[in-house]
């Protein structure tokens, strides 16, 4: 079982990705967590201020804020 580093209304930021081609679109983005999935890797969806849209994202691009 794989267990996460965030629970639900943490916030979080998105990690850039350098060399990434053409930037990383989403980096730098905030939000809070609002739900965690266990899974291969660890993915939680992060409700993004910037667009108030959820997203999936993986734990390991997220820093905590």
């Amino acid at each position: 079982m794989v267990v996460g580093r965030f629970r639900a209304g943490d916030g979080a930021g998105v990690k850039g990705r350098p060399g990434c081609p053409g930037g990383y679109n989403i980096a730098n983005w905030e939000g809070t967590i609002v739900a965690s999935k266990e899974h291969s890797a660890v993915y939680v969806i992060m409700k993004a201020d910037k667009t108030g849209y959820d997203r999936t994202i993986l734990e390991d691009e997220l820093d905590r804020i």
